[in-house]
């Protein structure tokens, strides 16, 4: 399991925006694997579908929700370009590092499908990496090999523009110059300086590793 820095990392955009979950909502995972971050959604909502492009993932996920007893969260199987639900079908979507995994213009399709099925006045909550980080403007940035393309910050406003209202992009870890730091991030006294990248990149989306894009469909 992971811990410390590499955890804190990944649910930090989950902790800016679970405030706004509350017991009414129906809602959407999209990209769940093993549910790790669905569960803590499931514990705020009604109900909650998640989903991905593959089963295996979820296997793991049916089990360890079957073990914690919770009800209210079901898993499938769907693919992000032709969503098997009705249009209008939740109250909040949330995709978490998805569309850097699929060619630009199935990215599109696929947007234009979750923006589909989130009712009207809905929430959209989406993760990706920013292209432009700090560390890869000094270096060069390198692209994982199962990554498709990577956004900036303006490309993914822009992309988002023509369906949400009231958008705002936020950044989280602010990663430093130099290559590799992450190896001691876990080591005290440097976790808290991690830590605090972390929370950092909240307010310098165009620096930061990552990119939350939250907003309301039109």
């Amino acid at each position: 399991a992971w811990e410390g820095f590499y955890k804190n990392r990944y649910e930090y955009p989950l902790k800016l925006i679970l405030h706004e979950f509350s017991r009414n909502d129906c809602v959407l995972d999209v990209g769940c694997g093993d549910g790790r971050l669905t569960y803590f959604m499931a514990e705020k909502v009604n109900s909650i579908v998640a989903v991905d492009n593959q089963d295996y993932p979820l296997k793991f996920a049916r089990l360890i929700f079957d073990r914690l007893n919770v009800k209210n969260a079901e898993f499938k199987v769907e693919d992000i370009t032709k969503l098997n639900f009705k249009d209008e079908s939740f109250d909040k979507i949330a995709c978490f590092d998805v569309i850097e995994h699929i060619p630009k213009d199935t990215a599109i399709m696929g947007i234009g499908e979750l923006v589909r099925v989130l009712k009207k006045g809905g929430r959209l909550y989406l993760t990706t990496p920013n292209r432009k980080e700090l560390r890869g403007r000094i270096f060069g940035h390198k692209m994982p090999d199962k990554h498709y393309y990577e956004y900036t910050k303006e490309e993914i406003r822009k992309l988002f523009e023509p369906y949400l209202k009231d958008m705002k992009v936020y950044g989280y870890y602010i990663p430093p110059v130099i290559p590799k730091a992450e190896h001691i991030a876990n080591v005290i006294p440097f976790r808290y300086l991690f830590n605090w990248l972390i929370r950092a990149g909240k307010n310098y989306p165009s620096l930061s590793d990552g990119l939350l894009i939250i907003g309301t469909r039109k």
